[in-house]
């Protein structure tokens, strides 16, 4: 099909095509499944309406208490592991954040690299958007400072056994087990210029948080539609954590500390 954008772009014009008739049938599927649900309250009679009633207020009062209980554990916010308690070691409230949140995205980051920029600002956007996943930070900058007080010795001892190689790294943590690494922007088209919602849809195929609506709209970088515009590696490839960008095998999977 000729989108009018010339035999150099034709490529570019098909894959946002196919994007778009995407988001329309996403949006069309969610349609139809409101309507299903109207037309089944229809058919109810008012005992049946009565017990919907009931569970769906045990299931607002459940969801109520799991985010209450979320936001005490430091879900909701973006923050920096750094400024928590154990007197700035690292390691330290490393540990206790994977012991009490299912699912983390921890940003290993440094001051003077600017790509790290990027993910700090949609993380930031993120981490209110999805209360069931804790996303904090970790400043990587001076981890060799290792002299008796230096904060660098937390950090220097998490790059070392995770296996962070590559400034920034995402670690996605699930049950308290390095789960997978989105190493610099390999898995968002090799951009920096990726929407948050693309960046939820690659961590919602991690697993690292339960996609919205919105983040379900396949990105163009995933189904390689762009792939010979900009040589982009295909996310289906990676998830599941055991290609290239999965944590280091042999390395600190499973975090019990010496506790």
């Amino acid at each position: 099909m000729d989108l009018g954008f010339g035999n150099t772009n034709q490529v570019v014009g098909n894959a946002a095509a196919s994007t778009l008739l995407r988001a329309t049938q996403a949006q069309e599927e969610a349609i139809a499944s409101e309507i299903s649900k109207y037309d089944a309250l229809l058919e109810c009679n008012d005992t049946e309406l009565e017990k919907l009633r009931e569970r769906r207020l045990n299931q607002m009062k459940a969801a109520a208490q799991q985010k209450s209980k979320w936001l005490e554990f430091g879900h909701g916010v973006y923050s920096d592991l750094s400024q928590q308690q154990h007197g700035g070691d690292i390691a330290k409230a490393f540990f206790d954040a994977a012991k009490k949140s299912s699912r983390m995205v921890i940003h290993f980051h440094r001051p003077t690299t600017r790509q790290c920029d990027v993910f700090h600002a949609a993380l930031e956007q993120l981490a209110p958007r999805h209360p069931e996943t804790r996303f904090v930070k970790i400043n990587v900058e001076g981890c060799d400072d290792i002299r008796e007080g230096g904060s660098g010795v937390g950090a220097k001892y998490l790059v070392e056994k995770l296996g962070i190689v590559v400034m920034p790294t995402l670690l996605i943590v699930k049950d308290r087990k390095a789960h997978h690494q989105l190493r610099g922007f390999d898995e968002l088209g090799g951009r920096s210029d990726f929407s948050v919602n693309e960046l939820a849809y690659v961590l919602g195929g991690h697993d690292a948080l339960t996609r919205k609506e919105e983040e379900e709209v396949e990105p163009s970088f995933v189904s390689g539609e762009m792939r010979g515009v900009e040589g982009v590696n295909s996310l289906r490839m990676m998830f599941g954590g055991a290609g290239r960008g999965g944590v280091r095998r042999g390395g600190y999977d499973d975090f019990d500390d010496d506790e």
